[in-house]
């Protein structure tokens, strides 16, 4: 529940990014058709400019949705599975206002490693499981040389 609501939320983000950047190109063009008008009036009327607008607007969002989507998942893993990140509150408040002196930060890094390590090798171990095992050759039955004793 907690990754979905993450992931809808993101490409709502991207949207609305998408969105912003999608007026403010619109804007910009309009401001410069405003300026050339005698010209650019007779080469597209104002309707078709309308049509490109909202066909664009429905591609922009798309886009958008998709690159929500993305983030969501990408940074939803870094969070909350590999617990990597902590936020920007975080960075801000360790990069500026360090609590943990040297040792003790080391120390919360290492169990981190140790944590992701063992992780690794459970997933290294399951993996090694599901190979099915090559078959061994069958053992060599030696012969016993004796040596000889010279007869007397």
């Amino acid at each position: 529940m907690k990754k979905s609501l993450y992931v809808f939320l993101s490409s709502m983000m991207g949207m609305l990014l998408f969105l912003v950047i999608h007026r403010l190109v619109i804007f910009v063009s309009l401001l410069v058709l405003k300026n050339n008008y005698d010209q650019a009036i007779g080469v597209m009327p104002y309707y078709k400019f309308l049509a490109l607008d909202y066909l664009t607007l429905f591609i922009t969002l798309l886009l958008g949705a998709w690159y929500g989507i993305w983030v969501g998942i990408y940074w939803y893993g870094k969070v909350y599975e590999e617990q990597s990140h902590f936020g920007f509150v975080d960075h801000v408040a360790n990069r500026y206002w360090p609590t943990q002196k040297g040792k003790e930060k080391f120390e919360s890094k290492l169990t981190l490693a140790k944590k992701k390590i063992e992780e690794n090798l459970w997933e290294l171990e399951e993996l090694a499981d599901s190979i099915p095992a090559a078959s061994a050759p069958a053992a060599v039955k030696r012969k016993i040389v004796r040596k000889r004793t010279v007869k007397k």
